[in-house]
This record gives structure tokens, sequence and C-alpha cells, in this order.
């Protein structure tokens, strides 16, 4: 089998508005083709990679795959609170249309997650007339998936009061949604013409009217079908359904923090379509599949860095820009939609306000081609990016880095050496060290515990754990505490230099010293990579007099997190930006 043509990226329309979308071609003839529902809230964003990956492979099999991003979801029209599953099950069928008139032949569902729910529940349907199900890892029941999410809300609330019980539950909330009312859930508002009818789905009723192929990971080798799924299984097998079960090896990667992949699942399911004999009907000669978009509208864009595809979206304002654009630098394991989408509100709040926003994926996230990469290995793909920019903008002539975390500290190890960069946005840059780490632990979290009655009602009623909390600090501690490396001597200092870099924070010091741009830096209060930020500038004297340089603005959030989580803390965050690059 050959080497499939990197996707396509393009926007679908439908009555509901546009759906961001990624064409595979099918290598040599095609085998079958196949829509792509992708799983719920932030499992989207852990496991993007897996599906950019698993397609590609299918794609190399003669597996036609459309991945589209669901209403309100990723890249596509709307906000993920005005979702609701009829919406998402017409999105499901606009897909499958696309794709079955393009292709000329039958098309097959593959979902992941809640996306295989989606797909149970879709196949049914006759105007999808599914005629295979692929399912990975699937979810097959709603209300203990819903359960799941809901807690997220519980969790949050319990952080929020310091440890003391608000009185919810997930049956109250329940109850909420069953009285019209929508719920913030961990960054994502949750309506109840989406979470109710989710909450309704039993997959073992969902009796599929097609051949399923049933994909799932387990921890170890020889371990069976776990007990739920082998339940839905039978139940679908009395009823004359084939399944077919496909247990391979790996981690959970829609629930690490980090990008992981599973080779194996990948393995197995292109070995699906080893025997498919190619189909008699071939589709005709393609047309373009996206033109230019209208001031005012999204781009699919596709640009190469050393020969492999990137992946982007370009928010174009409605009315002539001045000259200067922003550049959303993405930093892992999100990819360029954002937890809780929130690159991709901010892309569309810069539009509005007439400025030209761009995110895109490195290599190796999200999207787009190439191996796994780190922050620090990304200087060509910003240049390519920034090239494919300036190209797509015309009158575009000095280009604003944004970067959340480690994106940030991407934009700031790379605006010294493009001419083209005017302005540095950071929000909680990554200047990860281990012995900064463990002192801001120390300086912010202890802190904050013993002045917490929470803590103390622990300690009077018996239930603290002293020897775990000692392990602790000490562990802390010792790291904090521990010598710095010593300066080599003159003899040793070429050596030295060869075998390590500098650590980040002295390399992120030069570099924003080195640019002379201006600078945007927002922390959030209650961010240990926010804190471990401020720790640094303010540590010593050639970070304290950068940092009160006039050219930079400084601006601290209180209470919030990492990603700004609430629409308030979101809401906030644009509006600092917006105003600075004004």
């Amino acid at each position: 089998m050959g080497r499939a043509a990197p996707a396509e990226p393009f926007f679908l329309e439908t009555a509901d508005g546009p759906l961001f979308c990624l064409f595979h071609r099918p290598a040599g003839a095609c085998r079958g083709a196949l829509v792509y529902l992708h799983p719920f809230a932030e499992e989207l964003n852990r496991t993007r990679r897996m599906a950019a990956v698993g397609a590609r492979r299918l794609a190399d099999q003669g597996v036609a795959v459309l991945q589209i991003d669901l209403h309100g979801c990723g890249d596509s029209a709307g906000d993920f609170g005005d979702a609701g599953w009829d919406g998402w099950k017409r999105d499901v069928a606009a897909a499958c249309a696309w794709l079955r008139e393009r292709m000329g032949c039958a098309v097959g569902l593959w979902g992941l997650r809640l996306g295989a729910l989606l797909a149970l529940d879709c196949a049914r349907d006759p105007a999808i007339a599914a005629e295979r199900l692929l399912l990975w890892q699937p979810v097959t029941n709603g209300a203990s998936y819903m359960t799941q999410f809901l807690r997220l809300r519980l969790a949050g609330e319990l952080l929020q009061e310091k440890g003391e019980k608000s009185g919810a539950s997930t049956d109250s909330l329940r109850a909420q949604l069953r009285a019209g009312e929508s719920l913030e859930v961990a960054g994502y508002r949750l309506a109840p013409a989406l979470a109710l009818p989710i909450d309704a789905l039993d997959g073992s009723k969902l009796v599929p009217p097609c051949p399923v192929a049933w994909c799932e990971l387990t921890p170890a080798p020889d371990r069976p079908l776990p007990p739920a799924g082998a339940r839905v299984a039978a139940a679908w097998r009395e009823q004359g359904v084939k399944v077919d079960v496909h247990l391979a090896q790996g981690p959970q990667f829609w629930a690490t923090p980090e990008i992981e992949e599973a080779q194996s699942l990948v393995d197995a399911t292109a070995a699906l379509w080893d025997e498919v004999a190619p189909l008699a009907a071939q589709p005709a000669a393609p047309a373009p599949l996206d033109g230019q978009a209208a001031a005012g509208s999204p781009r699919a864009i596709a640009f190469s860095c050393h020969g492999e595809a990137l992946y982007g979206v370009l928010d174009l304002p409605s009315r002539p820009h001045g000259g200067r654009g922003v550049l959303v630098v993405v930093g892992g394991p999100q990819y360029r939609a954002g937890s809780h989408r929130q690159f991709t509100l901010l892309a569309r709040r810069l539009a509005a306000e007439g400025m030209p926003a761009l995110r895109f994926d490195y290599r190796g996230m999200g999207d787009s081609e190439g191996e796994i990469r780190n922050f620090e290995q990304v200087e060509d793909d910003l240049r390519a990016a920034v090239d494919r920019f300036m190209a797509e903008v015309p009158g575009l002539r000095e280009v604003v880095l944004w970067g959340l975390c480690d994106g940030a500290s991407a934009s700031t190890l790379y605006a010294p050496l493009d001419a083209r960069v005017t302005g540095l946005a950071l929000l909680n840059p990554w200047v990860r060290t281990e012995e900064g780490a463990a002192k801001a632990m120390l300086k912010h979290y202890y802190k904050d515990r013993l002045l917490d009655p929470a803590l103390w009602k622990k300690i009077a009623s018996g239930q603290f754990d002293y020897a775990g909390a000692a392990r602790s600090f000490f562990q802390l501690a010792g790291s904090a505490l521990s010598p710095r490396r010593a300066a080599p001597g003159q003899e040793q200092t070429e050596q030295v230099q060869k075998a390590e870099p500098a650590p980040l924070p002295e390399r992120m010091q030069a570099a924003l010293s080195g640019f002379r741009g201006q600078v945007l830096v927002m922390l959030s209060g209650a961010d240990l990579t926010a804190q471990e930020f401020g720790d640094v500038a303010g540590g010593s004297r050639p970070w304290r007099d950068l940092m009160a340089a006039q050219r930079v603005t400084r601006h601290t959030l209180p209470g919030a997190d990492h990603t700004c989580s609430q629409r308030p803390w979101q809401d906030q965050v644009e509006d600092w930006t917006v105003a600075w690059l004004r």
C-alpha cells in the first residue's frame, strides 16, 4: 500500500454553521470511507494527535477518512454552550452526505470515546445509513459518563471552598439541568440540550444495524474486554449483530496529561483493511475543497515545514487591519483550539477587533505531521508559520506572538531571531526547573495550606496524614535546598557548554533581553507555573530590571487557574490582550 497525500483542511457549510474538516484521501484504490467523531470536552484535546495518526494510517490502507469538529467544538462554528445532541447528529448526517457524494460509496462511522456513543446513536438514522462502525474505546453508558464529567464541577467547587463541602451532588446538578439551567464544568458551559440526551443513552439498547469493529486498549496482555463492554457486545450479538473485538496494549491516551500514542491500537485498526478488496465504484475527479474565505470568516490552511504538513486556522477581520497580526503559539498537550477552546475564542475576539489571528499545530502536535517534539524544537515551525501568515494576509507588516505555558516559552526563545516579530503576549510562561518548582510549592502552596481552616479541621478530627505530609514536605525541601551546580573552571567551560545548555530561566531572560519589542506578561494568581515565573522574575537583578522596563506590561489575575478556565478569567485575558495590542 502506498503513502496517502497530506490531508486537506476545509470548512463544510451546514445549516448550523461551518464545520472544520480534514479530508484524508485514500492511497490507491478506495477500500472504504469513514467519518471520524471525536470525544467530549478535554478528551478532544488529548486525543487529537492519536486521531490524526490513525486517520493517516487508514488513508495509507486505502480508506477515505473525513475528520470533523462538531458544532461548538474545536474550530467549528458556535459555542460549546449552545451545542445539542440533535445538532451533533445533524452534523454527522451532513458529513456523511459530503463523503458519500465525494467517494461514490457507502460510508461508515469511526467514533472515539463519547464519539463512539454518538456513532451508535447515528448509525440507526436512515439518512446516515452507516455501512460499518469502528469504535475506539467506546463509552457505552451515557449516564455513567455524565456522572464522571459532573464530578469535575464538584471537584472545582471543593477547591474553591478550600476543602469545605458545598452540599452539591451529581443528582442536584442533574436537577438543575432538568430545570433548564446550563452548568459551567471545567471551562465548558454544558447545556441541557446536550447533557440530558447523553444521560439517557444506554449502549446495550443502541443495537447497531451494521457490523462493528470494537478496538480497545488493555493495561496488560491477555486481559479480556472489561465487564461493562463485554455485556454490551454480548447483547448486540444476541440481536444478530456481527461484533469483532480487537484488544491491544497501550496507554490511556484520552486521559493522560501529556500527549501519548498507542501505536498498537493504530496497527490493530489498520489490519482490519488488509484483506478488504478495493471498491468497484471509484470517485470522480475531485473538485477543489475550499475557496478563499470571505472577510470575517475563518480560513483553513495547510503549509509545509521540512516536507511535513502543518495545519492551522486563520481568523480574518471583516474590516481592513492595521498591518499587525497575532500568531497563537500552542503548547502541549493542547492543540490549536486550546483547553476549553480558549485559543479559538481568543482568535475570534481578535478578528472581531480588527486583527487577523493564526493558530496552528507545529510538527507532531494536533493534526500536523511529524514526530512529537517539545517547545525548544519548534524554531523552524514558527518561521514557516510566520512566512505563511505574511503570504495569506496582504499588507501584514508585523506579527505578535501569543503563547500560554511552554507556548509562551517557545515564543520568547524565537522572538529575537525574527525581525518581523514586534511583540510578545505571554500567559503563565513556563520556566520550570526542579529546584524552582520545589521552591514555588513550598512558598505558595504550603503557606496557603497553613492558613486554610479546612486543614486545621482535619488535624483536629484526626483525619490528617502526618506521615505522608512530612514525606512530601522533606522531598520538596531537599529539591529546593539542593546545592546549585558549581560554576565550572576556565578549563571546564567549553566542555560544560557542550554537555548541556543553560537552565531555561537563564535562556528566557537572555532572549527577552535581546528582544526589543513590546512584552505583555499575564499571570494567574492560583497557578504554580505562574507563581514559579513570578519567583524567577523577582529573584535576580537582571530579571527585575527586565520586568521593570517600560516596554513590559504585567498583569495578575487573582484566583485564576493555569488555563483561565472560567469565562470571566478568559474574558479578562482577552481584554488585556486587545487593550495592549491597541
